[in-house]
């Protein structure tokens, strides 16, 4: 039952409004959500059930709409994901965590094992496959430093 509250509450989060009520249900989910976050409709944190704890987003976040959040994934119920054992690539579990005033922006899509560092703006499109430094701007397919936010 506790996994189907899981589910439920990250279903109705993604275009639950407003913005608290939102934060709230991702809560129920599991999520770890520091105070004055902002997390935009359309959010889509992409999971396995129970892997919920492994997203952690500090304080004053703010999370642009229909971003996507990989913690898991794998092939699901294709022949690939018999190969598992052997190709340790075919499914992929981690963490991410987003660091205090870090800003997401729209639609961009964030891989597993991935930290967002403090003051950091990953700009809207962007997909991060690697860490992001604190106070830097990355942007693009993959994400690249564009420049820096202190300089």
């Amino acid at each position: 039952m506790h996994f189907v509250l899981r589910r439920l509450s990250r279903t109705i989060g993604k275009f639950a409004f407003p913005n608290k009520f939102r934060i709230y249900l991702l809560k129920i989910a599991g999520v770890r959500i520091g105070e004055d976050v902002y997390i935009a409709d359309g959010f889509t944190l992409a999971c396995d059930l129970g892997s919920e704890s492994n997203l952690n987003i500090h304080e004053r976040v703010s999370i642009g709409p229909n971003v996507i959040l990989i913690l898991t994934s794998d092939p699901n119920m294709s022949k690939l994901r018999d190969l598992k054992d052997q190709f340790k690539f075919i499914e992929v579990k981690g963490t991410i965590t987003i660091n205090q005033d870090a800003w997401i922006g729209a639609g961009s899509i964030i891989l597993p094992n991935i930290t967002i560092g403090d003051g950091a703006i990953v700009g809207a499109g962007s997909i991060v496959t690697k860490d992001v430094p604190p106070y830097t701007v990355v942007a693009g397919n993959p994400a690249k430093i564009v420049r820096t936010v202190m300089e």
